[in-house]
């Protein structure tokens, strides 16, 4: 009697396609994750224009964040500039807008090229006015579920929802 040794044909066949379905299924899903973790980059890149507004407005209310909006929007978009980002705006309401690259070397898809995610701050559930208070985010893309799930106000980007990061959807 002759004693089997390793695998047969169709036990490796199984074990090749088995292998291609999981690949079939994850290589998307690891290309959503990278564009999402690209984006929330180019958020933290939003950071500095975001503590500024909120600085400026606890300092001397809507009229600094004007002044504040005037300033920073005379900076040179090449000096905000990086990778993922082409420029950061902000409104004299203080919403920050963040412009997405436009160079497909940066790995984000076409649809998502050029596009914007909005940050809109908030005081006391309403953009911020003339109240006193505390300063709450909320990031938009296409959608501003999560923000107004919150009780903010949001202003919408472009950026598809589905590559946006959690708070931003």
């Amino acid at each position: 009697m002759k004693k089997q040794q390793g695998f047969n044909l169709i036990e490796l066949m199984i074990v090749v396609a088995i292998i291609g379905i999981l690949a079939a299924v994850a290589i998307p899903a690891y290309q959503f994750n990278t564009v999402r973790a690209k984006i929330s980059e180019a958020l933290i890149q939003a950071a500095s224009a975001k503590a500024q507004v909120s600085e400026a407005f606890i300092a001397d209310g809507l009229p600094a964040v004007t002044g504040l909006a005037t300033s920073y929007n005379a900076i040179l978009a090449s000096e905000k500039a990086t990778k993922y980002v082409d420029d950061i705006q902000i409104d004299n309401d203080g919403v920050v807008t963040v412009t997405l690259t436009n160079s497909i070397s940066s790995g984000f898809p076409t649809d998502a090229l050029g596009t914007t995610l909005v940050l809109t701050p908030n005081v006391k559930g309403a953009k911020i006015a003339s109240d006193t208070g505390s300063v709450d985010w909320a990031c938009a893309s296409t959608t501003n579920r999560n923000a107004t799930t919150k009780g903010l106000v949001a202003n919408l980007g472009t950026l598809p929802a589905k590559y946006a990061p959690p708070e931003c959807r």
